[in-house]
């Protein structure tokens, strides 16, 4: 329940704290007096959208507060989600809003967002407006309402979940279908491009050394040539280096024993003698393995230009045409997996097919037993309010489900397979037509009070607000709906402006919103009424400011009305 609200420079409030009780909290006035102000408070502090003008003038921000006090479990679970501590029973919201649109919003002075308030706010309180009415007259709100009633949110949240997924199942397999003619013309063109690669069976270096040998190829005369006249030079010609190193050495072989200093240039000699003999060997080898092979050049010519080709095609390198393959084999594997996917996506689609058959045709069944639950106690209400010969009745058509295999998902849609149309007839011999095309603001007005009242059992928001939930209605049904708003506000706290003395005698706790101007200023205040103040208010609702003692008597009688109710 709402517990406390204190309103600062909210457009003419300028400090006030209202205190609330359980049960039936109503708010009376004059026209014009800024009943409304509270209810405009109230959503300001629970998220709506607003502008810096609700800043009182010559004031520098609005701020609202609200203690709440929270029973409800699944309430003060859902607010434990945002909320680092809660260990009692009682939060406290806060809203700021200063003159440049910033806003500064509180939970347990832990800061939060505008549309986390406004989240936690539809958790807490239920506003009903004086134009809640046109609502009622959309299908899709009725269907809500319906499913309220009956306790089906979670089934619909259930259909909603498995609905949704067939629905993204269906329109991929559409896509895979659509798109299956150029995914095969893909498949095909990747496999030929993965194949052209592969067959090449080419090396990271591969370019590098056939460019090398292709040098090397036509050169080889140039080298055979050098390498004839080194090999004579070192060793073939009759005055070779070698022969005549070895004259050398042997020479000095002959001194080496009557001068040993020559012992030293002798094994250089040696030396040099080997290491030259090694190098005329090597040339002789290499001579053989330098003849011309013009068939290898060919071959050689070949590879280069096949390779050339494939880097025209995927790369400028070697490894970006490796690259590009190994790309393309992640390509091709995906469009092969899509083959399959289409096949196990359809498999699985039948399945959700089936869930959402199930589940909407259960869900049918439960609104329809809701609705005639439903129809029955309204008929009832309506009665009590005033429309003797009303008749009301929930229509509930359904997509034909008669041949369930070529049932098309697009022609359902989240909420089930129904369409929810309430109907009415307020005289005898006319026929139910729907609710939106002939009743009237009076009849509108008293049906929402009918379902309100059978609504709220099912309704887990703490506070119901009603502001002006008299209007249209003529003060005859005052007391009714005085009676109604006393039965649910034994589940709820109700809060309710209104304009009929009727309405306020069933007040548990009466609150009066005056205006008045000092220093060119204008204030709304809000007063507690006393019992005797009580009766002067509801007095002078009947009749005006010119009460009487026989108007005083008349809300007497009302209050004492009000107060032996039975419940």
């Amino acid at each position: 329940m709402l517990s406390e609200l204190y309103i600062s420079n909210f457009a003419l409030i300028d400090d006030i704290t209202v205190r609330f009780n359980k049960g039936l909290n109503i708010f009376t006035g004059t026209t014009g007096v800024g009943k409304s102000l509270i209810i405009g408070a109230l959503n300001f502090l629970l998220g709506s959208r607003v502008t810096n003008d609700i800043v009182r003038t010559g004031k520098k921000d609005v701020s609202v507060s609200g203690v709440f006090i929270i029973k409800n479990e699944h309430i003060r679970e859902k607010l434990k989600e945002h909320i680092d501590s809660f260990d009692d029973d009682e939060i406290i919201i806060q809203r700021n809003l200063d003159q440049n649109g910033r806003n500064r919003c509180r939970l347990n002075n832990q800061p939060i967002t505008v549309p986390l308030l406004k989240e936690i706010g539809e958790l807490l309180v239920n506003i009903h407006g004086q134009h809640e009415h046109e609502s009622l007259t959309k299908p899709l709100n009725q269907l809500i309402i319906l499913d309220g009633f009956g306790k089906l949110d979670t089934n619909r949240g259930k259909f909603t979940e498995v609905y949704t997924k067939a629905i993204k199942k269906e329109r991929l397999i559409q896509s895979l279908n659509e798109h299956q003619e150029a995914r095969k013309k893909q498949i095909d063109h990747y496999h030929f491009e993965i194949n052209e690669i592969e067959s090449a069976s080419l090396k990271p270096d591969e370019l590098d050394i056939l460019e090398k040998e292709r040098f090397i190829l036509a050169n080889s005369e140039k080298i055979q040539n050098t390498l004839s006249n080194c090999t004579d030079s070192l060793y073939e010609s009759d005055n070779s280096i070698i022969s005549r190193l070895k004259e050398i050495s042997n020479e000095l072989s002959k001194i080496k024993d009557i001068d040993n200093s020559f012992e030293n240039p002798l094994e250089v000699c040696n030396q040099s003698l080997f290491q030259l003999e090694d190098v005329a060997i090597t040339l002789s080898k290499c001579v053989e393995g330098h003849d011309f092979d013009p068939e290898r050049l060919e071959q050689i010519e070949d590879r280069i230009e096949a390779i050339r080709r494939l880097k025209g095609k995927y790369g400028e390198t070697i490894e970006d045409i490796l690259s590009y393959c190994k790309e393309s084999k992640s390509k091709l594997e995906q469009l092969l997996k899509e083959n399959e996917d289409l096949g196990s996506t359809e498999k699985e689609l039948g399945k959700l097919r089936k869930s959402v058959i199930d589940s909407g045709k259960k869900l049918t069944q439960l609104r329809k037993k809701a609705g005639t639950k439903l129809s029955t106690l309204v008929k009832k209400e309506l009665s009590e309010l005033g429309i003797t010969n009303g008749r009301f009745d929930i229509d509930i058509s359904t997509i034909d489900m008669t041949n369930a295999e070529q049932f098309n998902l697009e022609n359902s849609n989240r909420s089930g397979f129904d369409h929810i149309e309430f109907m009415f007839s307020s005289n005898p011999g006319e026929e139910l037509k729907p609710l939106r095309k002939i009743a009237s603001g009076g009849e509108i007005s008293r049906i929402m009070l009918a379902l309100k009242r059978h609504l709220a059992s099912a309704d887990q928001t703490p506070v119901l607000i009603f502001d002006e939930i008299d209007a249209n209605i003529g003060g005859r049904m005052g007391r009714i709906i005085g009676e109604k708003l006393r039965l649910v506000s034994q589940s709820h706290q109700v809060i309710c402006i209104t304009h009929l003395p009727q309405i306020a005698s069933y007040a548990e706790q009466h609150f009066k919103v005056n205006k008045f101007a000092r220093n060119n200023k204008t204030f709304v205040t809000i007063e507690i009424l006393s019992t005797k103040e009580r009766l002067e208010e509801v007095a002078e609702m009947i009749r005006g400011t010119e009460k009487t003692d026989i108007t005083r008597k008349q809300a007497k009688e009302m209050i004492d009305d009000a107060k032996s109710f039975s419940l």
